[in-house]
């Protein structure tokens, strides 16, 4: 009997972002087309004897705790009562603090890894449905149950209505972050309508490129106005960005030619504390579990 199995919980990337209006609980309705990205955590768990969470020397991002994965696993435990004990692991790559759902991302993919032990001992009348696994991932962040889905998406509500969306494969996605943490709160806190603009967007494949919190951002992180700035300079270009409300960047190209013999791309590997990333969007699915 398998033991321990690991998982991949890839970046989610906001294409766009618009949001609708300010509810009464404080949270705001937002739109949001999102697809993920071949850029991933991966997540170990092993049966063991005393519940813990480590995170893997091998990660290219210091994460200071493990906060959102304890609050999974004893949200899990609670919900079904379930009385095993495992060693998570976490290895890190996916920027903190970018807009990359990487969080949300972890707790779907722990969900997902806890539902296939407890389903393994349950009977068929008491298996965790992926339907019950994303009204928990929602008790425990709005873009879980995006996360746990893995495929391109347009998200509605506070995250919870999703609807799956056909996004153009085969093309290159550059991401760029500045090692510059930015806090969703912060930025929501400080966001004003009255603000808002975007009058020239972009699009790709008919998708608007297009971020309500574009200005709010910058105001609070300058060094996004100027990865933008370089951006814009790519002669060929098809469109670029913010995702989400976080400080990382990207930009959308035919192929890897496009970008890396610009000059602009010689411009961005000078900046030392920028972790940029380029690669392709994925499908990924449910079954995210690597033995």
């Amino acid at each position: 009997m398998i033991n321990s199995i690991s998982l991949i919980a890839p970046a989610k990337l906001n294409l766009n972002l618009s949001v609708k209006d300010k509810l009464k609980n404080g949270y705001h309705s937002l739109e949001s087309d999102v697809c993920f990205l071949d850029l991933h955590d991966k997540i170990n768990i092993e049966i063991s004897n005393l519940n813990s969470i480590e995170i893997s020397d091998k990660s290219t991002f210091v994460l200071k705790d493990e906060n959102i994965l304890l609050q999974t696993l004893n949200c899990f435990n609670k919900e079904f009562k379930n009385k095993n004990k495992f060693k998570i692991t976490l290895k890190k790559d996916i920027p903190i603090g970018a807009g990359l759902g990487g969080g949300s991302s972890d707790s779907a993919a722990l969900l997902l890894g806890l539902r296939y032990f407890y389903n393994r001992n349950a009977y068929n009348s008491k298996k965790i449905t992926l339907t019950k696994l994303k009204e928990i991932g929602l008790k425990i962040g709005s873009d879980v149950p995006a996360c746990i889905i893995g495929k391109s998406l347009k998200l509605t509500g506070i995250g919870e209505k999703l609807e799956k969306i056909h996004i153009a494969k085969n093309y290159k996605f550059l991401l760029i972050y500045p090692n510059r943490i930015l806090s969703t709160k912060l930025v929501f806190d400080n966001f004003d309508f009255k603000t808002e603009n975007d009058l020239d967007p972009m699009y790709f494949n008919k998708i608007k490129i297009y971020n309500s919190l574009k200005f709010v951002s910058q105001s609070i992180e300058p060094e996004i106005k100027k990865i933008l700035k370089i951006l814009k300079s790519f002669e060929k270009i098809i469109a670029f960005g913010m995702s989400g409300s976080g400080s990382s960047c990207f930009g959308i190209f035919k192929s890897s030619e496009d970008f890396v013999n610009d000059k602009a791309f010689e411009k961005l590997k000078l900046k030392k504390n920028y972790f940029i990333w380029h690669g392709n969007k994925k499908e990924f699915g449910y079954n995210r579990i690597i033995y």
